[in-house]
Order: structure tokens, then C-alpha cells, then sequence
């Protein structure tokens, strides 16, 4: 049995609830509500007769489901919130055209003509001459010594001059040798997993009911079997998610509820629902594993 989709997204300080369900066969739609402080601000509904008229598949359905639900994740997570609300404008259109008012606004009076608008006298520009780039001077040749040297003073009682002192130069400095050069390194080529293979922990949280007996009613000792996984349909299962179940009504005070999965991902919790004859009830059921978040909400009907 396909029960739909539940997630919490926070962006910009606020945090969206994405609802995806299917409506049931009597009438075949996948509606997704975008919820804000328990207020409706998106919708978007897509029929599928298709499946029903080719012969029908409920891995088929379950798929479309599934898809329609993370690609409206995937637009408030990117921030696409006003193309959402004018998405569910358009879906909502022959409807929302049907519940408009007749009566149309009256007329707006007539604007008076604009005067025309007075030319407004440009100054030429007048294009200045471009500086002449500086030519720098030819770098000088520089003569470095390192002395010390003999200075030579002539002895006044020789007649013969003395040879000028020759003048040494430093040894040149010895050869660099060239940097080494880096052997090119081959990139690193992560193995590519098997077709069909899954990785496991890949995916968002999927939340199931096991064995769903159907509407729950006020003052039945309900026993709530969940299964927490991830990847496709939940396959790959979850164990110590942190599990939930919160019995809230406008008639009577919260039940909350807390658990968690076991190896396999099941969890197990027995509650016995409030009686009410008046107000709304419903059951919300919350895992939590690894910061992601997954979510499902059933409506209590009154006994």
C-alpha cells in the first residue's frame, strides 16, 4: 500500500512541510501541499489515468510519487518558493476562474495627457590626449668588489714608479643547479559501483506503516508497526532511528510517544487513541536519523 511522503526543510529561517499522498483510485491524483505554520502556501496536483487505462502498476505509481516528491524538495532547497506558489496558481486555474467574482473593478479615470518631455542640452566631451608611458632607463652595469686591496703610495727617494696594484675580482659565484622536476602524479579514479547496486546510507529517510489496518479511530488500542529505510522504497533499512508518535487533538491533551528501530529498521508502538466527540485528531509519526528528517501525519476519526 502506497502512503506518501513526509519532510521537514528549513530555508531562510522558515521550515516547510512537504505532503505528497496519492488520492486513492476512485480519484487518481498525486497531490504535494507545501505547509507553513499549519497554512497551505503551495500545491501542485498531476492525474495519472495514464496508469489505469495501460493497466495498473503500483511500482509505476509509487515511482511518479516518490519523484514529484523530491523535485518539490529540491525547489524549496534552492530557494524556488514563488515559482512553487505560481505552479499551484496555474493547477488551481479553471477553479479558481470559476470561483472569481462577476462583478468587474470600475474603470479607472483616464490618466491626463503628459507633457512632453524638454530636450536637455548635452555638453560635448571633449576627449583629453593619453599621457606618453614613461620609458625607463637601461639598467647600469654594477661592479661589485670584495677587497680588501693594497694601496700603493709611492716611496719618494725611488726614482722608478712602483707598478699600479692590480685590481682582483670575486671568484664567480658556483652554479645553481635547476629545481627537480615533479613527476606528473596520475589522478586517483574512485571505483565505479555496479549498475543495479545501491550505496548503502544513500538517499532520504522512507517512512512505511507495516501492516496498516486502515483509519484509525478514538478509543482504539492502536498498534503502530513503522519501518524506516533508505534508497528506493526504503530498501536499505535504518536501525537506531530515534521514532516518534504524537497523538494531537483540539479536544484533549497530547500524546507523545518515542522508540526506536531495531536492526532490521521496524519499530513497534502501542497506544491507546483519547475518546472525542467533537474537534479534529490526528497522529504524526517523525524519524530522525543522521539529521535527516522524514514524516507522516494520520487523520483520528471520532467513535
Amino acid at each position: 500500500m502506497i502512503t506518501g511522503f513526509n519532510t521537514d526543510i528549513p530555508y531562510g529561517g522558515t521550515t516547510y512541510h512537504v505532503q505528497t499522498e496519492d488520492k486513492g483510485l476512485e480519484t487518481p491524483l498525486i497531490l504535494s501541499l507545501v505547509y507553513v505554520g499549519g497554512a497551505i502556501i503551495a500545491s501542485k496536483r498531476t492525474p495519472y489515468k495514464d496508469l489505469l487505462q495501460s493497466g495498473f502498476d503500483e511500482a509505476a505509481l509509487a515511482e511518479r510519487l516518490q519523484r514529484q516528491h523530491k523535485l518539490i524538495c529540491a525547489a524549496i532547497k534552492a530557494g524556488r518558493i514563488e515559482d512553487l506558489k505560481k505552479m499551484g496558481d496555474k493547477d488551481a486555474g479553471p477553479s479558481a476562474a470559476a470561483e472569481a467574482p462577476a462583478e468587474a473593478p470600475p474603470p479607472a479615470p483616464p490618466a491626463p495627457p503628459a507633457e512632453p518631455a524638454k530636450p536637455v542640452p548635452v555638453e560635448p566631451v571633449r576627449a583629453e590626449p593619453e599621457p606618453e608611458p614613461k620609458r625607463e632607463a637601461p639598467p647600469e652595469f654594477e661592479f661589485i668588489f670584495t677587497g680588501p686591496f693594497d694601496i700603493i703610495r709611492p716611496d719618494p727617494s725611488v726614482i722608478k714608479e712602483a707598478p699600479p696594484a692590480r685590481e682582483e675580482l670575486p671568484p664567480p659565484p658556483p652554479p645553481v643547479a635547476p629545481p627537480p622536476q615533479r613527476q606528473p602524479v596520475a589522478p586517483v579514479v574512485p571505483p565505479t559501483p555496479a549498475a543495479g547496486s545501491e550505496v548503502e546510507g544513500e538517499g532520504e529517510l522512507y517512512l512505511q506503516l507495516v501492516d496498516d489496518e486502515g483509519d484509525f479511530r478514538a478509543g482504539q488500542l492502536a498498534t503502530i508497526k513503522i519501518h524506516v529505510g533508505r534508497g528506493q522504497y526504503g530498501r536499505q533499512a535504518v536501525a537506531d532511528a530515534s521514532v516518534s508518535v504524537r497523538v494531537l487533538g483540539t479536544s484533549f491533551r497530547p500524546l507523545i510517544l518515542t522508540t526506536q528501530t531495531d536492526i532490521e529498521g521496524f519499530a513497534v508502538v502501542r497506544a491507546l487513541l483519547p475518546r472525542f466527540t467533537s474537534g479534529r485528531a490526528a497522529i504524526i509519526i517523525r524519524a530522525v536519523a543522521d539529521g535527516d528528517v522524514a514524516e507522516m501525519r494520520r487523520i483520528i476519526h471520532q467513535a
